[in-house]
């Protein structure tokens, strides 16, 4: 890692937290000497960004939960386009990122996979093949109204959140008076691609008012973005590990290393149409409905140092350089596009009747993800010797000076093989819900007791192809293809591919390519359905005392999962009950099926204890079902080479996440809109899921028959014993008279997870929770002074463990901390314009994976600067 930048990164933090210390004693200082002159104003006049973050605070305040809330005027505050980057603002919040964007979100520095989401109330689907996280960057943040992230749970909740419930409220006109619009426009600028990129919006809201006191509002948004950016990425196939050097010398080091350079283009288009028909004060019906398409067209260049292609072993090594000799150099072009779509729709009502409340909501969304004609294609050059002359976060590669211009020369690559693939998935999900509540009196009390019925039906289902061809009517080569350079600033890479000359070739020549029949039917063999019926009873009591407030009951959940799917493997003897697709090729289908139930009690007690102090405690149980493609009957990949066996698997036999769940806290709310909360929480967690190498105990005749395995990765999501995990999480804000506000939040967690190994394990039995971070926090410090308002924020998330080998602790793989540092600046001007400039990861924070500190995965994005302008009647 650069040293400048290494240290720039940080001083972040901490010079941030200097600067908000120096204003405070600054505003301290303003405070007094005002003091007078407030005491004899009548009224206080509140900035937008004060007024702001009481909203949250009262909203917080309120809730028989512990919660965390944004509207949406709160999340227009920093650069965030999209729902997932809003949401790591909030505390015990991180997010999961995919080239530098924010994609997926993680609760308390939980697994993005153990939380759930809704929007109005109903699930959402996963477009991704493999997912059950939602990756909420589809859904732009012009469309919302605000959003809530739920810590603990009541019985009219799904059970289905480990982490936590995300609750996403899109916009209802009735919120507002009267007709209201907001139209933006801004361009971005990505340094690192030197590439700009426009983004529009426009939000539209009326009131119609009709007869008999009824009321009409429809609420309309739409947003489209066009991004162009990428990155640049060295990363290891494989893990380092122990290595003899024919020569005798022994060092860590990686038979296989990458670097690859993505160029990207990806658009998002969003839009909401929102219908919400008032009866009376005291009954309402609503249609609310969002579309969201996603787009990611992606170049990657890549070089594949096969430093171990003849040799097992170096011919030299040190700690930080090695060299192997008959080593192979490929360079390979992936070029896809992938779009995914997001449909909900639901239909609602709201009716109060005298005592009685009722509530019910019919749901229908889908989600689905397209990759056509993905291409990728592959030139090969052996015998060279070749190695690298430093090791750590950035492996830098090297050829040796005999063989560098044979490296160099684009016509000593030959043309290996092309795949094309064609996939396709779709989650699909009905649901229902009806909930009915009493006004009841216990013990003099009022009390509201509330049951009611919970229904999803949900399928996905996988059609994926791939098409592998290894003959190609001639001897081609890269020169006939080449592009002299690729812009990549992680070392020396040589000759690139020319994307538009390869394609030009291929579509005119494909229908003389030879199949690989083999490899074909290995990697098409993946088509998968599955069906999760979910049912939920609940039964729930709230008591309201003098000062405090009591929330009980039950939940009940039965799920009945299914699963259809396909078993491939190589065999040089035919498989018994298999269809033989191809020479020595065999498929057998596959059908899982399970039914499991569970009761959920729950506690959630709160209690004033002054007029600025609230006091919460809490008991929940709840369940985290296993991701589809943790569920998935058919293999993600095979990989069978001269006794060399590579496999990526499911286990349908996986049980579900099982949580108890304890949490305390104190919120001290100050009269002059300040807020400073605590709490802690513990969790008990059974049936936990880690991503593990099971070679040493796998099956390989389920992948390659009878054919003889020497070295073997195979590489399944297992349930581990229990996990504890233990944590503290802290808030606070701060606004003062002047216009300056103070945000920072912080959660710290330890986990204690046990895998179950036995005695005779030869590695420790103890690892941290898989995905889990030690550390999450948020600072921020905001001024705003008649039209001008700042933004400066930093963002941090700790390690986490991403795999785990289950013989040499020492190849587990683990993402690095991350701390990006964005800045929001905005002007308004009178007429309701607002201009307004943003800057993103201002540090240029890499992301990266390793194992015992060396490379996994590096890869660097760049700053990227965003200018706009908005005008709004809101």
């Amino acid at each position: 890692m650069n040293s400048n930048k290494t240290n720039l990164r940080r001083l972040a933090m901490p010079l941030t937290a200097l600067a908000a210390a120096v204003i405070s004693v600054n505003v301290a200082a303003q405070q007094g000497e005002a003091k007078m002159e407030r005491q004899a104003m009548e009224t206080i006049t509140v900035t937008a960004q004060a007024a702001n973050a009481s909203s949250d605070i009262d909203r917080q305040r309120k809730s028989n939960k512990v919660v965390a809330v944004q509207t949406s005027d709160a999340i227009g505050e920093l650069p965030d386009a999209n729902v997932t980057e809003a949401l790591q603002r909030m505390p015990g919040v991180f997010i999961a990122r995919d080239q530098g964007e924010g994609r997926f979100v993680g609760v308390r520095g939980i697994d993005p996979n153990l939380n759930a989401s809704t929007i109005n109330g109903m699930s959402l689907p996963a477009p991704e093949t493999d997912s059950r996280a939602v990756a909420l960057d589809v859904i732009p943040s012009d469309l919302l109204a605000s959003l809530e992230v739920f810590k603990t749970l009541t019985p009219d909740m799904s059970a289905d959140s480990i982490g936590g419930a995300i609750e996403i409220k899109s916009l209802n006109a009735l919120d507002h008076d009267g007709q209201n619009f907001k139209v933006s426009a801004e361009n971005s600028y990505s340094e690192l691609q030197e590439e700009n990129s426009p983004k529009l919006a426009g939000t539209f809201t009326n009131v119609f008012e009709l007869d008999g006191g009824r009321a009409l509002g429809v609420a309309i948004a739409a947003s489209h973005q066009e991004r162009k950016f990428g990155s640049e990425n060295v990363e290891t196939d494989g893990v380092w590990e122990e290595f003899t050097a024919a020569d005798g010398s022994e060092a860590f080091g990686a038979a296989e290393i990458e670097q690859r350079d993505y160029t990207i283009a990806r658009e998002r288009t969003g839009v909401a149409a929102n219908f919400d028909l008032r009866l009376s004060e005291t009954s309402q019906l609503y249609l609310h409905s969002l579309y969201s398409d996603f787009s990611d067209e992606e170049e990657r260049q890549r070089n594949s140092w096969k430093l171990d292609e003849e040799n097992d072993d170096p011919a030299s090594i040190s700690a930080n350089s090695a060299v192997w000799e008959d080593a192979a150099l490929d360079k390979s072009l992936k070029d896809r596009f992938e779009e995914q779509e997001i449909l909900s729709v639901i239909f609602g009502g709201e009716h109060d009747f005298d005592q009685w409340g009722l509530e019910y909501a019919l749901g229908y969304s889908q989600a689905e993800e397209a990759e056509p004609h993905r291409r990728d294609t592959a030139f090969v050059l052996e015998g060279l010797q070749l190695g690298y002359t430093s090791a750590g976060d950035k492996p830098r590669m090297a050829v040796a000076a005999d063989d560098l211009d044979a490296a160099m020369d684009a016509g000593n690559y030959e043309l290996d093989e092309l795949v094309i693939e064609d996939n396709f998935t779709e989650d699909e999900e009905v649901s229902f819900r009806i909930d009915i509540s009493r006004e009841i009196q216990v013990a003099g009390n009022p009390s509201e007791l509330k049951f009611g019925l919970h229904e999803r039906r949900r399928e996905k289902s996988g059609d994926l192809n791939a098409t592998t061809y290894d003959g190609f009517g001639g001897d081609y080569t890269l020169a006939d293809f080449v592009m002299n350079r690729v812009d990549y600033g992680l070392g020396g890479f040589g000759p690139g591919i020319n994307r538009n000359a390869l394609n030009s070739f291929i579509n005119a020549n494909l229908s003389s390519f030879e199949i690989d029949e083999t490899n074909t039917a290995l990697d098409s063999a993946r088509d998968y359905v599955m069906n999760e019926d979910i049912s939920a009873l609940y039964v729930m009591n709230s008591i309201d005392f003098e000062r405090a407030q009591l929330v009980y009951g039950v939940r009940y959940e039965n799920t009945d999962f299914s699963a259809e799917g396909y078993r491939v493997a190589e065999s040089g003897e035919p498989i018994e009950g298999a269809e033989e697709v191809a020479e020595d090729v065999y498929v057998t289908a596959v059908n899982f099926e399970r039914d499991y139930s569970k009761l959920f009690p729950s506690v959630n007690f709160k209690y004033d204890y002054t007029d600025n102090i609230v006091l919460r405690a809490a008991y929940t149980e709840s369940l985290s079902r296993p991701s589809f493609g943790a569920l998935n009957p058919s293999p993600a990949a095979i990989e069978y080479d001269e006794g060399e066996l590579e496999v990526e698997a499911g286990n349908p036999s996986l049980d579900p996440y099982e949580a108890q769940n304890l949490d305390f806290s104190a919120e001290y709310y100050a009269d002059n809109l300040g807020m400073f909360s605590v709490g802690v929480f513990h969790k008990r967690i059974d049936n936990f899921i880690v991503v593990a190498d099971v070679a040493s105990t796998a099956d390989f005749t389920q992948y390659v028959g009878n054919l003889a395995v020497d070295e073997a990765e195979v590489l399944q999501p297992i349930n581990g014993d229990t996990a504890k995990l233990t944590g503290a999480e802290l808030a606070w804000t701060q606004g003062f008279d002047n216009g300056l506000l103070l945000r920072a939040n912080a959660t710290f967690t330890d986990s204690d997870a046990r895998l179950g190994l036995g005695a005779d394990a030869e590695r420790s039995d103890k690892i941290s929770l898989p995905s889990q971070a030690d550390l999450v926090g948020n600072f921020i410090i905001g001024y705003e002074r008649d039209a001008l308002s700042l933004r400066l924020s930093t963002t941090f998330k700790g390690e986490r463990l991403l795999e785990v080998d289950l013989e040499d602790a020492a190849a587990d793989r683990y993402e690095d901390d991350h701390m990006q540092v964005d800045l929001s600046a905005k002007y308004s001007f009178q007429n309701g314009l607002q201009l307004t400039f943003s800057g993103v990861n201002l540090t240029d924070e890499p992301f990266f994976v390793h194992n015992s500190g060396y490379n996994g995965q590096y890869e660097e994005y760049g700053p990227t600067y965003v200018l706009g302008l908005t005008y709004s009647t809101f």
